[in-house]
């Protein structure tokens, strides 16, 4: 089981782009055959109040550890480019977690996010599925 913050449109949005853009790559590459369909058999939850997320003790980042020196640098290259600055339609001090349940209702994957980057591996999240 994965669970996502997001609502269930944009879960449901995401998980198509998410298996075309790293799934099926992540195969291809090494040369794998999708015998069984894992991901596919992989149930997606869209938990948008945020109560398991609070259940986790994700909490917030501060303004500066999202909005540090680096970022702050980015936005400043990309605003000399021309390019737009979206404003953000979420939660920026949210923090990011990746975490999988797995049949038997065991947390599998648990990686809780250094800020909005970091993230897991796909091989992490892959072998959390099995």
């Amino acid at each position: 089981m994965v669970i996502s913050f997001a609502t269930l449109p944009r879960l449901q949005a995401w998980v198509p782009f998410f298996r075309a853009n790293f799934i099926e790559p992540f195969y291809q590459e090494r040369g794998l055959k999708r015998t069984t369909a894992l991901f596919d058999q992989t149930h997606f939850v869209a938990n948008p109040s945020l109560a398991v997320y609070r259940a986790y003790g994700l909490g917030r980042n501060s303004h500066l550890k999202v909005y540090g020196p680096d970022i702050l640098w980015q936005y400043a290259q990309w605003a000399l480019e021309g390019k737009p600055l979206k404003k953000p339609t979420e939660d920026p001090l949210q923090r990011g977690g990746n975490f999988v349940v797995g049949r038997d209702s065991r947390l599998t994957l648990s990686h809780l996010g250094r800020d909005q980057s970091d993230r897991p591996k796909i091989s992490e999240i892959l072998a959390g599925l099995h």
